[in-house]
């Protein structure tokens, strides 16, 4: 009988009482379960057969028609648990094919070995977010659009020859988002989850995003990425302000810190000293005319290095003297030869996001915007 050669070989089909109705799982080729109702009058002859895949159907599949499937391998066979055996390598077949339907650079005869399979269906459910792709399967990027249609990138590496990654390895990856969005991807060890939680930092951080594109307008001095969270803004000829945003709260009031010449900062540190900045920040006015009323100015000038301030003799973050004879004490700018007291550059690089790695912390050198590496070996920092 052809029902217990159904129940041995496909369990989890379920048939009715008549057995004339088949409902279940079938397991295809690759480990795949796939939903399926098969009707039968008589699964000797397969009279009247008729066999609902939704998943296959819901999907869309390139050249695949199931009704077209079913006629053409009845015709062969005569009996259901065949027909099934026969249907199971040949959906199997389908499956394989189109997951590379979205990757148009990649060629399905270079990946035989099915443990690649389970890394090109996780990028196939996301199909309409690829980017690019790395021939050799090594880098997947993917592009997701913000509510205001701009782009935000994340380049993701697969390095390993077996993914997912186990769990004590995570995915490597590029993107520009803030370090504290960054910290939340770091411990993700599949492409799926990754990408969920960066398409969920995306949608959180419209808002920030909206106030980045308004602070790079206003004469901010150095250019900046969605990484950023720290800006450097021309109050005049003499004196600009970093501010420091949160990208959870962009509407609140940011923190200030102010830089030039000590003579020339002097009025607007003054003014920072005797006001509350939270209390006149209104969430409605620009971000500009916020920063307008914070320090009393009529607009923003642009900002001019003065000769006092190449003096390597000062520290140009605080600009109190420093100690030359004390040469582990401070650090040089190999680029614009500015020189910091080694705790005020170690706190400005953890203030803009950097995080101690292999003894060191890497940055942007505040005078010069250059990449600035700073050894921390013999140096305790307060992170």
């Amino acid at each position: 009988m052809d029902e217990a050669k159904m129940l041995g070989k496909f369990p989890f089909i379920i048939p009715s009482n008549n057995f004339k109705t088949w409902k279940g799982h079938i397991i295809l080729l690759n480990m795949k379960s796939i939903y399926i109702e098969i009707f039968c009058c008589n699964i000797q002859t397969l009279e009247n057969l008729e066999v609902c895949i939704p998943e296959f159907e819901l999907s869309n599949f390139h050249r695949f028609d199931l009704k077209e499937t079913v006629l053409s391998i009845k015709q062969k066979i005569r009996s259901l648990s065949e027909f099934l055996e026969e249907l199971i390598e040949y959906m199997s077949n389908i499956w394989k094919s189109n997951l590379f339907l979205n990757m148009p650079n990649l060629n399905n005869t270079l990946y035989p070995d099915d443990k690649f399979y389970t890394l090109i269906e996780d990028i196939n459910l996301y199909g309409q977010y690829v980017h690019s792709i790395d021939e050799n399967l090594r880098s997947v990027t993917f592009n997701v659009l913000d509510k205001c249609k701009r782009d935000h990138f994340i380049k993701i590496f697969i390095h390993d020859d077996k993914y997912p990654v186990t769990k004590r390895k995570t995915l490597f990856f590029e993107t520009l988002v803030p370090p504290v969005i960054m910290d939340s991807l770091l411990k993700i060890n599949t492409i799926l989850k990754l990408f969920d939680q960066f398409k969920i930092a995306v949608s959180e951080l419209n808002d920030f995003w909206d106030l980045h594109e308004e602070i790079c307008s206003c004469n901010v001095i150095g250019s900046y990425t969605y990484k950023d969270v720290n800006y450097k803004i021309s109050i005049n000829k003499h004196t600009y302000v970093e501010v420091l945003v949160d990208p959870f709260n962009p509407k609140n009031c940011p923190k200030f810190n102010l830089h030039g010449h000590p003579d020339a900062i002097k009025q607007f540190q003054q003014r920072l000293n005797e006001i509350n900045p939270i209390l006149i920040w209104n969430t409605e006015n620009s971000f500009m005319e916020n920063i307008l009323n914070i320090f009393e100015i009529q607009s923003l000038s642009h900002y001019e290095k003065q000769e006092s301030e190449y003096d390597t003799s000062n520290c140009c973050i605080c600009y109190d003297e420093l100690d030359m004879t004390k040469e582990k004490q401070s650090k040089l700018c190999d680029i614009c030869n500015s020189l910091y007291h080694m705790a005020c550059i170690c706190q400005w690089l953890l203030n803009s996001g950097s995080t101690p790695m292999f003894k060191h912390l890497q940055g942007k050198c505040p005078q010069c915007e250059s990449e600035i590496l700073v050894a921390i070996e013999n140096y305790n920092i307060k992170t």
